[in-house]
């Protein structure tokens, strides 16, 4: 007998059917954030110093130099002092690392063309022509890779060997403390003691001393220093002919005269008034001073300007810090919408009542004098 076939035209369970189909899915379960790192180096870009930035866009040397100053006398010290120019015949550092500069560009082929001066030290180097070495890389059973260039040779990044001497020695990296130069002194030895102790007193003793005698002069000790001119003994006895020797008052001359106002008469004859020495030459003798001693005496004169300042002292505080024009602004009391287009006044006229109020906050400028054609 024949199976029986399934009945295709039975509906009594399509609404069951139906049912399930359009039921909504279960929710899936909430996949866990991302964590993100903080610092995702996607922080904005910040000027360190936007109002300086901008006066020196803008080629406003004068207000820079203001600037600046004013930043100096709130923190002493913070500036870049340049060093004195020098050959580099005394300096030498107290630690000594090996390779030198000279022996790495030397290593990788570099030759020395010449020497300049560098503007930011002062120092005098050697200028080299650069030469391109192919790189060789080598890999080790262990997992390390040496890379060669030119005599230099870097395993894993770090470098192990960068000459090697005649006889084949590889020369390694090292740092270590510079000895001292030349021979060492060689002491005294118990001989040269012991003799020195039994020469003789080549001196008496001081008790024994006898005073130089010379035989006295009746002529004066202490010449005249000043010479009379010709005619001064003349005129000195016309004077004193008419009592003007100082043992008659003025009132009771013989003669009628005058007596004028004291002044002093002009002419080559004193010899001119000694200037004291600037200041700028006892600081140079004496050293340069710490930075404690430049911010008590500047400390005086900063509360004298801020009190001729007044708030254009906090603007100045604000410029020299990382602060905006905008937030500048804001932090004198002006709207936000307005402070963006104000800020920059505001910060213009604070340096222009500093450079009013102190001279050497003036920018100067040497111009030189234009020969003129005849």
């Amino acid at each position: 007998m024949p199976a029986l076939q399934p009945d295709n035209h039975d509906l009594t369970q399509l609404s069951a059917l139906l049912a399930v189909a359009s039921h909504a899915p279960a929710p899936s379960k909430p996949k866990k954030p991302r964590p993100i790192p903080a610092n995702d180096n996607r922080a904005p870009d910040i000027l360190a110093w936007p109002t300086l930035e901008r006066l020196a866009h803008r080629g406003d040397e004068a207000r820079v130099y203001a600037l600046r100053h004013w930043r100096n006398l709130l923190y002493p010290g913070s500036g870049y002092i340049a060093p004195e120019p020098t050959d580099d015949d005394t300096d030498e550092a107290h630690v000594e690392v090996r390779p030198s500069e000279a022996e790495l560009l030397r290593a990788v082929g570099w030759s020395v063309t010449g020497s300049e001066r560098w503007e930011h030290t002062g120092k005098l180097v050697n200028t080299y022509a650069r030469a391109d070495l192919p790189t060789e890389v080598k890999r080790h059973r262990n997992g390390t890779v040496d890379i060669e260039l030119g005599d230099l040779v870097f395993r894993d990044g770090a470098l192990i060997e960068w000459s090697r001497t005649k006889r084949g020695t590889a020369l390694r990296p090292v740092e270590r403390a510079r000895g001292v130069k030349g021979r060492e002194q060689p002491g005294r030895t118990e001989a040269a003691i012991r003799s020195y102790l039994r020469a003789p007193a080549t001196t008496p003793s001081p008790f024994t001393a006898v005073s130089l005698r010379r035989p006295f002069s009746g002529e004066r000790a202490i010449f005249d220093m000043h010479e009379a001119l010709p005619g001064v003994e003349e005129a000195r006895a016309v004077l004193r002919e008419h009592g003007v020797d100082g043992s008659v008052a003025f009132a009771d001359l013989p003669v009628a005269a005058t007596q004028c106002q004291d002044a002093l008469v002009p002419g080559p004859q004193w010899g001119g008034v000694k200037k004291p020495k600037p200041l700028g030459e006892i600081s140079q003798a004496a050293g340069r001073e710490c930075e404690l001693a430049r911010r008590i005496e500047t400390g005086d004169y900063v509360d004298h300007l801020r009190r001729i300042l007044g708030d254009h002292a906090k603007v100045l505080d604000l410029a020299i810090s990382d602060a905006t024009a905008q937030e500048i602004g804001i932090a004198m009391g002006k709207g936000r919408s307005y402070a963006e287009k104000v800020g920059p006044w505001l910060i213009d006229a604070a340096i222009d009542a500093l450079i009013a109020a102190d001279e050497t906050a003036r920018w100067v400028v040497d111009e030189k004098k234009k020969k003129i054609a005849a």
